[in-house]
């Protein structure tokens, strides 16, 4: 009698093993031995138990949340490898799976985007960014988000036309319009302003003397901006600044990037000394009006 009990209970016990309790429980001890590799640095062999817990539990959050985490550690940001790309296909998927199970969750897209940029997948960014500032015009987070991506991306005039655009939805704001500015320095000091360019005057007297001054100015790089197009750009971003300190008179910041695009303004004059010293000399009188700021000097 004892006999046939316990073999009832035993087959009892089987049969529930394969109810959804029990799969459930099967599904989270995978996840749970999954992040355990997760902190031992042991990413591809993490991602396999996340994969078979994917049949288990497949409504729950965290496998997902976790899996995508776990994918993304195998990606090299910027390869082009197929393991790479890979890694960053499983992350978008487990992702793109969250955004279905937890609607709510803002992650999912935020883990996307930042995927998206791990992987240097710049159209994707492009469309995704579009699509929000279509659909939500003033959304300030979609106009800095397409600012960096096209930055990133090696399409600095589209950045800078977003900076501005950004700056726009915020008009009275002096920072929006110190960042347009800083943005334009930006540009220019990575685009033929190096700081070698600050060692050279065009006076013969100065330029053929051996003393701390270059003899001759750096030829121009491919894709460096030079000449009218230099002053052009220089001259937005002194817009902008200007801008900023009429909104915020003491921004010592503010004149110190007035100071510093006025000297990149001046690389397009080596040409023209007078020029070139007309610049320089609005470069100095900036600074000294970012020094006596900043000492509350009126």
């Amino acid at each position: 009698m004892s006999f046939r009990f316990s073999s009832c209970a035993s087959a009892l016990a089987l049969a529930l093993c394969f109810l959804p309790a029990c799969t459930q429980v099967r599904g989270r001890k995978r996840i749970r031995e999954a992040n355990e590799l997760y902190r031992r640095g042991k990413y591809a062999e993490a991602v396999t138990l996340y994969k078979e817990a994917e049949a288990l539990v497949p409504e729950l959050p965290v496998l997902w949340l976790n899996e995508g985490y776990t994918c993304r550690q195998l990606i090299a940001p910027g390869s082009r490898d197929p393991e790479s790309r890979r890694a960053g296909a499983c992350a978008l998927a487990a992702f793109h799976r969250l955004g279905e199970v937890a609607p709510r969750d803002p992650r999912a897209g935020e883990l996307t985007l930042q995927t998206w940029f791990d992987m240097q997948d710049y159209p994707s960014l492009e469309a995704a960014f579009l699509e929000r500032r279509r659909q939500a015009p003033d959304d300030l987070d979609a106009v800095h988000g397409l600012q960096d991506v096209y930055f990133k991306w090696g399409k600095w005039p589209q950045a800078l036309e977003w900076s501005k655009q950004a700056a726009a939805l915020r008009s009275d704001d002096a920072e929006a319009q110190y960042g347009v500015g800083t943005f334009v320095w930006q540009i220019l000091s990575t685009h033929g302003g190096g700081a070698q360019l600050a060692g050279y005057s065009p006076w013969p007297e100065v330029s053929g003397t051996k003393g701390s001054m270059t003899l001759a100015p750096p030829a121009a790089a491919p894709g460096d901006i030079t000449d009218s197009a230099r002053v052009a750009l220089a001259d937005q971003g002194i817009v902008y600044l200007e801008k900023a300190i009429a909104r915020r008179p003491r921004y010592p910041e503010a004149m110190t990037y007035l100071a510093l695009l006025w000297r990149q303004k001046s690389f397009a004059f080596f040409t023209d000394p007078i020029a070139w010293q007309s610049a320089v000399d609005e470069a100095d009188n900036w600074q000294q009006k970012a020094a006596d700021a900043r000492a509350g000097k009126s």
